[in-house]
């Protein structure tokens, strides 16, 4: 069907899909292993962009296209993969997790696009910051990625003094090296133990599209919860953290369907919804009046 779509509509021709596929297949093992020791997933999508900016430059549609179907068919096949090890932590037959896998993509894909088409229809001034709080963030970054990579391409990206960006391949190949080194060297410290550079990596590449609440938040949370709880009451941890995690999932998204219609006409005024920076709104402003 993925090649077929392509093919139809001109959005990736059929060597670039094989390709796709390829890359998603050979990336899923070692993306997975880190993520199983870390719970980090360290995003490749650049990797997907750059491979297809110097095969089609100048092709913003195919760059998107093999972005999809190579990073995104990566990232939707570690998420099944969870799923299934979520189901035989509750002793349910991978077979009915797999068919209730199926069932709900098929769903979402109607759901997802029937919601964004009414959204698009009916919210004035959306993915702007009239359409506040529809900003889509999100959508922005990908839009960016789609201009960088595949209307300049990373041909006129790394000319001249920003060559040298080339070389941040080769030096994020060789920096857990020394981290790694140290750690054995120092078996017993504390510090080096814990160092894991990929998750450091990762935490950085998703800050242009989140705001810097998200990590606070996220990194108190795990310290408290995976840290302090896991070392000082390790039978509740033992008991309940999972179960805790699956309740502040279901809790996110039944508060954001509340939330939404419950605040649809209504746009609260406090202290966590005020510009405390004048940068915020503009931030490639060459000054700032106040």
């Amino acid at each position: 069907m993925g090649i077929a779509s392509c093919q139809v509509f001109d959005l990736l021709p059929w060597y670039g899909f094989l390709l796709a596929i390829l890359l998603a297949a050979l990336l899923t093992l070692p993306v997975g292993l880190v993520e199983a020791v870390s719970n980090f997933q360290y995003a490749l999508g650049v990797i997907t962009e750059l491979v297809a900016g110097y095969i089609w430059p100048g092709q913003p549609t195919f760059n998107a296209s093999f972005k999809m179907f190579g990073y995104i068919t990566m990232k939707q096949a570690l998420m099944l993969t969870k799923d299934q090890k979520l189901g035989r932590y509750m002793k349910i037959p991978p077979r009915h997790v797999f068919i209730c896998q199926i069932l709900g993509t098929v769903i979402a894909v109607f759901v997802q696009l029937s919601t964004a088409f009414w959204l698009m229809n009916t919210v004035k001034g959306i993915c702007t910051d009239e359409g506040f709080p529809f900003t889509c963030r999100q959508g922005r970054l990908f839009y960016s990625t789609m201009v960088i990579w595949g209307v300049l391409g990373p041909q006129r990206q790394f000319t001249g003094k920003y060559s040298i960006l080339y070389w941040m391949f080769l030096v994020g190949v060789f920096l857990p090296l020394p981290f790694w080194l140290l750690k054995k060297r120092y078996p017993k410290s504390f510090f080096w133990r814990h160092v894991n550079v990929p998750v450091a990596l990762t935490y950085i590449g998703y800050m242009p599209n989140a705001p810097t609440h998200n990590f606070v938040m996220f990194t108190v949370f795990c310290f408290v919860f995976n840290h302090l709880l896991l070392k000082y009451k390790s039978e509740w941890w033992q008991k309940y953290n999972f179960a805790l995690t699956a309740a502040l999932d279901s809790g996110l998204a039944v508060s954001g369907i509340v939330g939404y219609f419950a605040l649809q006409n209504v746009k609260p005024s406090w202290w966590g919804t005020r510009e405390h920076c004048p940068l915020s709104s503009q931030p490639f402003a060459a000054t700032v009046t106040k």
